[in-house]
């Protein structure tokens, strides 16, 4: 007894001396981060004032002025769901599509799926880079082939067409990935359920809808939610291609905050931006999941 109680205590310790690395680092350089965060947003502190002890203490002030005296910020959420929406839904619509195609028996199936995950493994910066140059009113290649068939150049980084065109780079960025996560849930659908409906007559349609879709409906979900806690986060893409602009048509939430922690109305307020902007995620992805995961399929239950 004595014996097995010794080794099990000799077992917790090996598990926390362990696990001790990873809490450490999630310690210092997450918990401390979002506490000390929490704390600037109480205050009015500027970026060469970090270092102060006391900081001027101004309560819920920056809470107060992000939803009375800031439209930016206002319009700024307005334009991250946006992109959001258009990039989470109409991403997954077309990796499904893919996902389909490729999981058909057509020649070449590897090194269609390399070609389409490529663009995943190309850094941000690169990607932004070339799809500026497409983007171009003057040497785009997009207006090119446009030419060619008799219309005119079309600006595609201007205030009615950056955001499509940024929704468009990023799903581009982002189908490898999408399209291999779906393409293993479709894989997974089991074949006797589909070769017993078409032995009752049930057209790929059919098939498709009543079938493939509620088997994959869980991969979805997973993709859906993951998507827009990503998605709300957007920063990169919009600061690389128009810096927010023109107009502010395509600030996100993100960006507004590094602007006034850096160029802005200190650092205190974009701490306060960013515990809102913590707080419509955790708020958002909550009701989302619980509204969209009632409509998955799972075999061992309803997803509750």
């Amino acid at each position: 007894m004595k014996k097995h109680m010794k080794r099990s205590t000799r077992q917790r310790i090996n598990f926390y001396l362990f696990v001790s690395p990873w809490i450490l680092g999630f310690c210092i350089f997450s918990i401390l981060p979002m506490l000390t965060s929490l704390y600037y947003s109480f205050t009015k502190i500027t970026v060469l004032g970090l270092g102060r002890r006391n900081p001027e203490w101004i309560g819920m002030g920056n809470y107060v002025a992000v939803f009375t005296d800031d439209n930016v910020f206002i319009r700024s959420i307005q334009n991250t769901f946006i992109f959001s929406f258009g990039r989470v839904f109409l991403g997954i619509i077309v990796a499904l599509l893919v996902a389909l195609l490729m999981n058909t028996k057509i020649p070449g199936k590897r090194i269609y799926r390399t070609l389409i995950y490529l663009p995943a493994i190309i850094p941000i910066v690169g990607s932004a880079i070339l799809w500026k140059q497409l983007f171009s009113t003057d040497f785009s290649l997009f207006n090119y082939f446009l030419s060619i068939i008799g219309i005119p150049p079309v600006e595609w980084l201007s205030y009615d067409n950056a955001m499509g065109s940024i929704i468009f780079m990023s799903i581009w960025s982002g189908l490898g990935p999408t399209m291999i996560i779906l393409l293993a849930a479709l894989q997974n659908v089991p074949r006797e359920l589909i070769e017993a409906a078409k032995v009752d007559g049930a057209n790929t349609v059919i098939r498709f809808r009543h079938i493939t879709i509620p088997m994959v409906s869980p991969t979805i979900v997973y993709l859906l939610v993951t998507g827009f806690i990503s998605a709300l986060q957007a920063y990169a893409e919009m600061d690389l291609l128009t810096g927010g602009g023109p107009g502010n048509v395509t600030t996100t939430m993100a960006m507004n905050v590094v602007f006034n922690a850096f160029d802005g109305r200190g650092m205190g307020y974009a701490s306060a931006q960013a515990w809102v902007i913590f707080a419509i995620i955790l708020v958002f992805s909550i009701f989302f999941f619980k509204i969209i995961n009632k409509r998955a399929y799972y075999e061992s239950g309803d997803g509750q």
